[in-house]
C-alpha cells in the first residue's frame, strides 16, 4: 500500500507537467506537419491521436522513474518531503525554512550565471538560436517549463535517474553497509547532469543544427542547473530540487525580460 501511495503521489504531480507539455507542443507538430508532403501526411495520425502517443509515451517513461526511485531513494538516503508526511506520516523537518531559502537562492543564482554564459557566447552561436533566445516566451510556455521543467523532469532526473546511479555504485562497490560515500553522490550528480544536458539536444536540434558549439552550450548550460538540483536534491529532498528548478525558470524568465527591455 505504501509503494502505491508514493507511486500515485509523485505520478499525479508528474502528470500536469505532461499535460501541460504535449499542450505547448501542439504548435511545433502542426509545423512538422504542415512541413509533409501529402502522400505521407495521409499515413499520419491526426494531431490529436499523435498527442495522446506522446503523453503516453512520458507518462509511461515517469512510472518507470517513479519506481526506479521507490526502490532505490529512501535506501541511499535520498528523500521526498511529501512521501515523508503522506506515506510514511513523519514530522515536519526542523530545516524546512532553511532548505526553501537555499532552494529559492540556488534557482537565482543559476538564472543569473546562465544568463550571464548565454550572453558570453551569443557571438559565436547561429542567428536562428539568438533569435530564439531573445524571443520572450509565452505565458503556457513559462509555465510549462516551470511544471514540466520542475517538477516532471526532478522526478525523472533526480527521483529516478540519479538516485538508480547513487544505488548501483552503492552496491558495486559493496557499500551496504552504510550509506554512500560523497564521491558516489557526487559521481552520480554529475552523471545524471550530463544525461540532463543531452536530452535537451533534441530540442536544440529543432531550432538549429548541432555545431560543437551548440551542443557544448547545451551541455554546459543545462550541466550546470543540473548539478545544482542534484546537489539539493542530495542535501535537502527532491522538493528542494523541485523548488529551485521552478525558481530557475521565473527568475530567467524575469531578467530575459528586463535584459530585452534595456537592449
Amino acid at each position: 500500500m505504501a509503494i502505491l501511495k508514493q507511486f500515485g503521489i509523485l505520478f499525479v504531480l508528474g502528470s500536469v507537467g505532461i499535460v501541460m507539455f504535449t499542450i505547448a507542443s501542439i504548435p511545433l507538430v502542426e509545423q512538422k506537419l504542415a512541413k509533409l508532403s501529402p502522400e505521407i501526411l495521409e499515413k499520419v495520425p491526426p494531431l490529436g491521436i499523435l498527442m495522446l502517443l506522446q503523453g503516453l509515451q512520458y507518462s509511461i517513461l515517469l512510472a518507470i522513474s517513479i519506481l526506479i526511485g521507490i526502490g532505490c531513494a529512501y535506501r541511499v538516503g535520498l528523500s521526498s518531503h511529501l512521501i515523508d508526511h503522506w506515506v510514511f506520516h513523519t514530522a515536519k523537518s526542523p530545516s524546512f525554512a532553511v532548505e526553501m531559502k537555499w532552494s529559492l537562492g540556488v534557482g537565482a543564482a543559476a538564472a543569473i550565471v546562465l544568463l550571464l554564459l548565454d550572453q558570453l557566447m551569443q557571438p559565436v552561436l547561429p542567428e536562428a538560436l539568438r533569435a530564439a533566445n531573445n524571443k520572450e516566451p509565452s505565458w503556457l510556455n513559462l509555465l510549462t517549463a516551470m511544471f514540466y521543467g520542475g517538477i516532471t523532469e526532478e522526478i525523472l532526473m533526480r527521483w529516478g535517474l540519479m538516485s538508480l546511479l547513487v544505488w548501483i555504485a552503492w552496491k558495486g562497490l559493496k557499500q551496504g553497509v552504510t550509506l554512500p560515500s560523497q564521491g558516489i553522490y557526487q559521481g552520480a550528480i554529475v552523471l545524471a547532469a550530463l544525461v540532463f544536458g543531452l536530452l535537451h539536444l533534441p530540442a536544440t536540434a529543432a531550432i538549429v543544427p548541432l555545431t560543437p558549439v551548440v551542443i557544448i552550450r547545451a551541455l554546459l548550460l543545462n550541466g550546470i542547473v543540473g548539478i545544482a538540483f542534484g546537489w539539493l536534491f542530495w542535501q535537502y529532498s527532491l522538493e528542494a530540487a523541485m523548488l529551485a528548478h521552478i525558481s530557475f525558470h521565473a527568475f530567467a524568465s524575469v531578467l530575459s525580460g528586463l535584459l530585452a527591455r534595456l537592449a
